[in-house]
């Protein structure tokens, strides 16, 4: 379908406009001049567009996808808890702040949260580690790391005692060492 040029009441999308990402889904009512409905579609924010100026908005693109194929697009990473890491002194760094999902339109979550409360120091999560609603995937590597939890410089970490380490064993003497023979 080619492009509908719209007229929006600013005062009421800005409303909206605050609680919304661009996985968000709308509902858009197109109506005509003397507010006869035309027609509805779910929506997705495609872009906004500002004057340089003013910072006052100018132009928004929706975009309107097909019911049933999958579709592709960010939605921000929510993180949900405190991380066990966290609590011994570790600082949680989320490396993903949204992350690319496929879906059927009327699938597509706002966010993805995430609990972190079982991560420990030196924890990671990855893209495989997270529960996602029924029809969502994330587009992404399964090893892709999401969060992890930092071990700072000088925090002690508790780690279990191995067997005695014995000095690594030379296997071929060095340059200087054949020399000096």
């Amino acid at each position: 379908e080619k492009p509908l040029s719209l007229v929006l009441n600013k005062t009421e999308f800005m409303k909206i406009f605050k609680h919304i990402t661009e996985s968000t889904p709308l509902n858009l009512v197109v109506s005509d001049e003397n507010g006869k409905k035309l027609f509805e579609h779910l929506a997705f924010i495609k872009m906004v567009q500002y004057d340089k100026l003013t910072d006052e908005l100018r132009h928004v693109d929706f975009y309107v996808p097909e019911a049933h194929h999958k579709m592709k697009i960010n939605v921000p990473v929510e993180v949900v808890g405190k991380a066990i890491g966290v609590e011994k002194g570790g600082i949680l760094e989320v490396i993903h702040h949204e992350v690319p999902v496929k879906a059927l339109p009327d699938r597509v979550p706002e966010v993805i949260k995430i609990d972190v409360t079982k991560l420990d120091l030196g924890s990671t999560l990855r893209v495989k580690d997270v529960a996602l609603p029924e029809g969502v995937e994330i587009d992404m590597d399964d090893d892709d790391v999401l969060i992890t939890i930092v071990v700072p410089r000088g925090l002690e970490v508790e780690t279990t005692p191995t067997e005695t380490t014995a000095e690594p064993e030379v296997v071929k003497k060095g340059k200087k060492e054949e020399e000096e023979k």
